[in-house]
């Protein structure tokens, strides 16, 4: 099992995760204007069973046509065009070989603007009785369409066994044993965070549950 060792507001958003897929608006902080150039604000993508993966103790594989639904109501900053995207495999989580660019943003001005992963890692949880979430962490870097400038990123993204009669230990020994389990795409959510981190226990009462967390980072480019 590949453990997830980022920071503390990763650590205390997954926690915090259960079985439904709602998210809380205003956790994060918008774009500022001497951001607007670089991805900077939030976007989010929910529970959907058409998005599936096939898991295995190394690798996570997208079944065709990977594309995903951005849910704009949630969005601000200057991710507030994109409607849709796409999402790529990660080939080996050991190696961090990821076919890249790992999500492509789709739609308004910035279409075509893209996610770079770096490195990868997952976690296994039993998030309810019946349900088993696998929380997949990416660190790297956005990248505006039109400006080519960057900014620092990482995230959760979740992925769900549910209505199967799973267990955590079931499948971490699964995969351990050199098999497989298919998922289903529980989601993610894309933002920069405030100066202050919300504990856990607030995150649920903001109701931020049932989606990965993932944070993009102004990052100063060199001339």
């Amino acid at each position: 099992m590949m453990v997830i060792s980022k920071s503390n507001f990763l650590k205390g958003a997954v926690a915090a995760l259960a079985t439904v897929p709602v998210v809380a608006a205003g956790v994060f902080t918008s774009a500022g204007a001497a951001q607007a150039a670089q991805l900077v604000g939030e976007f989010s993508f929910s529970s959907d069973p058409t998005v599936s993966a096939t898991l295995t103790s190394n690798s996570v594989s997208f079944v065709a046509p990977k594309t995903f639904t951005i849910n704009q109501s949630l969005s601000t900053g200057n991710f507030t065009g994109f409607t849709s995207g796409t999402i790529n495999n990660i080939t080996s989580f050991s190696t961090n070989t990821i076919v890249n660019p790992f999500l492509t943003l789709l739609g308004g001005a910035l279409s075509g603007s893209t996610f770079i992963a770096n490195t990868a890692s997952y976690d296994i949880r039993q998030a309810a009785p019946n349900l088993v979430a696998i929380d997949i962490t990416t660190i790297g870097t956005f990248k505006n369409a039109l400006t080519n400038e960057e900014s620092d990123g990482e995230g959760v993204l979740t992925l769900q066994t549910g209505g199967r009669g799973l267990t955590a230990f079931d499948v971490e020994t699964l995969l351990t044993g050199g098999g497989s389990v298919s998922t289903t795409f529980s989601g993610f959510y894309f933002g920069t965070p405030r100066v202050s981190t919300p504990e856990p226990a607030t995150m649920l009462g903001l109701g931020l549950v049932g989606v990965g967390v993932a944070m993009s980072r102004r990052r100063k480019t060199v001339a």
